[in-house]
């Protein structure tokens, strides 16, 4: 990827490693089954067919850990040619996965939460526009899965479309407050990295706008969740 054509390629991961700290949450081992946040009941037993499509998955899986290592490794050094290094291998480990994935879903083609990883993996290696696709595939399959819709807000996000971003974040904010959150933080980093190296994805009028609905968002989140603290039933 370094290597492409595209002059953009280097920069998706020099901004997730900016961003690294952020990128993270919610993508511990223990936690990165079904859409890089826990949960979402992945399927087991099942047909050999599916059992088949499990361990494909399962190997994606692997792959795209060590990825995300490879990313927390470059954003952890300062030195340029280790940094390089692990952007190199961060790259080759989530085309592997992406590899991984596409299999899972050919042996399985309900498996909503390998189209998710899809996305994922395309999303890490700069393809927005696929990722949405593979997004939107899940969603057809498992309507309301909100490891996509958070996968998906950051895709729009990325491609400057900010009224759908915000709209993943509102899908999320009702019944998935801890994805709407990460989100959340997600959108903070971007619009603090857009500030100080503008991509060109939306305009600085855009960004201005953008960054003033997270503000006020940020707000009622804050006055919402002190409300549900306080109207908690006490253990005493």
């Amino acid at each position: 990827m370094l290597k492409s054509s595209n002059p953009h390629r280097y920069r998706v991961f020099g901004a997730l490693v900016c961003a690294i700290p952020v990128f993270c949450l919610g993508l511990t081992k223990s936690g990165l089954a079904a859409g890089g946040g826990g949960g979402g009941g992945l399927p087991s037993g099942g047909s050999s067919e599916e059992q088949a499509a499990m361990a494909v998955y399962q190997k994606g899986e692997e792959r795209r850990n060590r990825g995300i290592e490879f990313l927390r490794e470059a954003a952890g050094t300062a030195d340029p040619e280790g940094k390089q290094k692990a952007l190199k291998n961060a790259n080759k480990q989530f085309k592997r996965a992406l590899r991984e994935f596409k299999r899972a879903t050919r042996r399985s083609r309900k498996f909503y939460q390998a189209y998710n990883e899809i996305g994922f993996a395309q999303r890490m290696l700069g393809d927005y526009e696929s990722a949405l696709k593979a997004y939107d595939k899940a969603l057809e399959i498992k309507p309301g899965f909100p490891y996509a819709i958070e996968y998906r807000g950051e895709a729009y996000m990325r491609l400057g479309r900010i009224k759908d971003a915000q709209g993943a974040y509102m899908e999320l904010f009702g019944d998935q407050r801890q994805l709407a959150d990460l989100l959340m933080a997600k959108m903070k980093a971007w619009v603090s990295i857009e500030t100080k190296n503008p991509s060109g994805a939306v305009s600085t009028e855009a960004l201005q706008g953008f960054a003033t609905w997270i503000e006020e968002r940020s707000r009622i989140a804050e006055q919402t969740a002190a409300l549900i603290d306080s109207e908690a039933p006490r253990i005493w």
